[in-house]
């Protein structure tokens, strides 16, 4: 059975919303059947299931499969976004102890998710790269990390070289992608708060360091 489409009486605002809410309710679905079975698992009929529609509706929004976890990506990117949001303390003068803080609020938040969706994340990584058809995904996946790691130092690293700004977030990215699969292995072996702390360290010797070469270099002008 096919999706129906939108009613052609509906206002052009009122179908954008309706399409919308469909494939955010697939996408939601989708994490979920994830989370639970794996991404192998996650087959457009069971995505269909979990959502309670018909499975050409899957088909009706989404061209394929690998499309849907596009927005699967885009989700779980979105909301790692809003919870860093929610919980950010960079702004203004920041202290290392609100550094530190802002850090263990962020591990916090990944930490705190379905440990099951947490693989799933690193199943969807592994399943782009094996896939030339999906590479971007992945490529797409670790770039929108970066750039939210640059985004939330940014206030913090005015004062650093724009390159060396941008190799600190993406240590700090790739710190918690690799702190979150070691906690999904080893969750008893693993030190997330005292990782965090040198990580910490880092950024603020970074900005010292930054803030030297820039008062010498106002000194030489």
């Amino acid at each position: 059975m096919d999706a129906e489409p939108v009613e052609s009486g509906q206002s052009p605002s009122r179908r954008r919303r309706a399409q919308r809410a469909t494939s955010e309710e697939l996408v939601t679905a989708a994490i979920r059947v994830i989370g639970r079975e794996g991404v192998a698992a996650a087959t457009t009929r069971k995505i269909a299931e979990e959502a309670g529609v018909p499975q050409g509706t899957v088909h009706y929004w989404f061209t394929d499969k690998n499309e849907l976890l596009q927005d699967v990506v885009l989700a779980i990117v979105e909301r790692l976004r809003k919870s860093v949001a929610a919980g950010d303390r960079l702004d203004g003068v920041v202290t290392p102890d609100d550094l530190r803080a802002g850090l263990r609020a962020a591990w916090a938040e990944v930490s705190g998710d379905d440990p099951g969706t947490q693989l799933g994340y690193y199943e969807l990584t592994a399943l782009a790269l094996r896939n030339p058809s999906m590479r971007e995904l992945a490529r797409r996946q670790y770039r929108s990390y970066r750039d939210l790691a640059a985004h939330t130092l940014a206030p913090l690293l005015v004062d650093v070289e724009p390159g060396r700004a941008a190799a600190l977030a993406q240590l700090v990215a790739v710190t918690f992608d690799g702190l979150a699969l070691a906690w999904l292995a080893d969750p008893e072996g693993t030190r997330p708060e005292q990782v965090l702390d040198l990580l910490a360290d880092a950024v603020l010797q970074a900005k010292e360091a930054g803030r030297g070469v820039a008062a010498q270099a106002d000194a030489g002008a």
